[in-house]
């Protein structure tokens, strides 16, 4: 069964009585979709959405296929910094601040677009010269990267309530503490008590928001595969690129039936 709970005082509640190790992988906590137990336990891919919409994943084990970054309508193409393998489609930020990153080993991090720190280097997209280097340092690594708006940075809710602001089911991949990843998923909200759910709930060092709405594409594979999104497989012509997130050898994961 899908969770998507609304961002209420039992939610929280849960959040709170449940014992560390279950909050860190995601286990049992309301709203999570997909979690990793530990930092090499989620393996990444981005991907690009052919002519004709989703081609089916003949991949084995559990892994979860989802919309990543947003679509343009006009062009059906990603909007924003967008690389894969090395290779940018686009290597021009916008301005959100957030940024998925996923280095040839499969390993997903999540960023503010002024600090992204790989190894021993440090990026700033906003400065042309750190940009440039960025994307040089992507071709020769085999890195993937797409941006969007963050949530949590650093720990701290980084959204203001606004008046009138519209409500929607909302799906965020989030980074705790530890380095593991996942997504977790709300009812239709707006997007600060999205923020402020996902802070009670988990308390991530970073969150990211994924494209929904109409481009809400989900699909768990393994055991009780299943569509958890709004389109299927048939439906998704409009979709420009798709984060498949695969359990690896290690530690568990935690998947939501």
């Amino acid at each position: 069964m899908r969770i998507a709970p609304s961002f209420s005082v039992a939610a929280i509640l849960t959040a709170l009585v449940a014992s560390p190790a279950m909050a860190e992988c995601g286990a049992m906590v309301p709203g999570v979709l997909f979690g990793g137990c530990s930092i090499s336990q989620i393996q990444a891919r981005l991907i690009l959405v052919p002519e004709g919409g989703v081609v089916p994943d003949a991949s084995t084990g559990s892994h979860v296929t989802v919309t990543g970054a947003y679509t343009s309508g006009e062009k059906r193409e990603p909007e924003g910094l967008f690389i894969i393998d090395g290779e940018a489609l686009d290597p021009y930020p916008q301005g959100w601040d957030g940024v998925a990153l996923i280095d040839h080993s499969g390993r997903l991090t999540v960023h503010h677009a002024e600090r992204i720190d790989m190894g021993n280097e440090r990026f700033d997209l906003r400065r042309k010269a750190s940009r440039v280097a960025f994307a040089q340092a992507a071709r020769l690594r085999g890195w993937s990267a797409f941006q969007s708006h963050l949530l949590v940075i650093d720990g701290a809710v980084d959204t203001k309530p606004r008046e009138g602001a519209p409500r929607f089911a909302r799906r965020l991949l989030y980074m705790l503490q530890d380095g593991s990843i996942g997504l977790y998923e709300t009812s239709p909200m707006t997007l600060h008590d999205a923020a402020l759910a996902i802070h009670a709930a988990l308390s991530p060092v970073m969150a990211l928001n994924l494209d929904m709405g109409s481009y809400d594409y989900c699909r768990i594979e393994g055991q009780g595969a299943r569509n958890c999104g709004a389109l299927a497989p048939g439906q998704t012509a409009k979709l420009s690129n798709l984060l498949v997130l695969s359990k690896g050898s290690a530690g568990d994961v935690a998947v939501v039936e």
